[in-house]
């Protein structure tokens, strides 16, 4: 990847990330191609005289995000990419025994994803789907290169309910925190981050650095 591309992410819900030991996985790549696909399914309601059936819509198919590859390497590093890769990616797709769902994440990249310039991803989302194919490997038999494809599934809005603070508060900046991922996780609404820079003085959004406390406001109703 070149050193000034922004490199996709994963980014771990906030009340998710207790006991995965990370908070994001960012790819060693950035994705060529991103599908993404969204349905309708109407359940068809037989009509005597009609040509045709009536159609019914009751509710809405989830989207999907998905990935036809993705490449982690850690070849220059000499380190297993299943241990500093994948492994992370086998958290997120089990299914946590206390919550009965998999860890929500949400699909980030610079301002084109989660934000009003692309609106791809402006929710939650559970990894689904995973298929690794080891690629590279070192003398030692250690795997350096996967090719991933991820398919990501919409949670349902019933289970993402707005919960915005009503009182402001601080925010410490962490590795790899951006204004999407934390108006995520303060309003579950990445699209609010224009709201939290205005309150900053923030001009770059991308200028966010570690340690950098940011007011909250509250979104009054």
């Amino acid at each position: 990847m070149s050193s000034n591309a922004t490199p996709a992410k994963l980014v771990v819900h906030n009340e998710d990330k207790a006991g995965l030991g990370f908070d994001s996985i960012d790819f060693s790549f950035n994705p060529e191609a991103v599908r993404v696909t969204k349905s309708v399914k109407p359940k068809s309601q037989e009509q005597a005289g009609q040509d045709a059936a009536e159609l019914q819509f009751t509710t809405g198919g989830s989207a999907k995000i998905e990935f036809g590859e993705i490449i982690f390497d850690t070849f220059d590093l000499r380190l297993s990419v299943y241990s500093r890769h994948i492994a992370k990616l086998e958290k997120l797709i089990h299914v946590n025994e206390h919550k009965h769902r998999p860890v929500r994440v949400m699909f980030m990249w610079g301002q084109g994803f989660g934000s009003e310039n692309g609106r791809i991803n402006t929710g939650h989302f559970f990894v689904t789907g995973l298929d690794v194919n080891y690629i590279m490997f070192l003398p030692t038999g250690v795997p350096v290169r996967a090719k991933v494809k991820l398919t990501l599934t919409e949670v349902p809005q019933e289970a993402t309910k707005k919960k915005s603070p009503d009182t402001a508060h601080v925010h410490l900046v962490g590795r790899g925190d951006s204004l999407q991922s934390i108006a995520w996780s303060e309003y579950e609404d990445p699209s609010e981050w224009r709201r939290i820079a205005e309150a900053n003085g923030i001009d770059d959004p991308l200028s966010l650095v570690p340690g950098r406390r940011l007011l909250i406001p509250p979104i009054l109703k």
